[in-house]
């Protein structure tokens, strides 16, 4: 694999992985410096730093589980599986952070 290629394919990887990480983990902040009282936070859990952080990370590890099951251009029966156990694992994080 020539260098151009393999900087392309790193480069769109890398893309991938990014993109799934700002959408898996949205971020609250207010813009105009408003900072919620202790009794907001009570009321209105919403998502912490943490769970994002744990979403993030399962949202990276599924794009690399996929990147490098694609490498070789060929999905096996066992990638196939580990990519939909991967995918069921990564929603399931989604729905428990966001049930909270």
């Amino acid at each position: 694999m020539n260098t151009k290629t393999k900087t392309a394919l790193l480069t769109f990887a890398a893309l991938v992985m990014t993109a799934g990480v700002s959408v898996a983990a949205p971020s609250y902040k207010h813009t105009n410096g408003y900072k919620p009282g202790p009794q907001y936070a009570m009321k209105h859990k919403g998502v912490s730093g943490f769970e994002r952080a744990a979403i993030a990370r399962s949202a990276a590890n599924l794009s690399a589980l996929k990147a490098r099951a694609w490498r070789d251009g060929k999905l096996t029966f066992s990638e196939r599986i580990q990519i939909r156990n991967a995918e069921q694992r990564h929603a399931a994080l989604v729905r428990r952070a966001y049930r909270s």
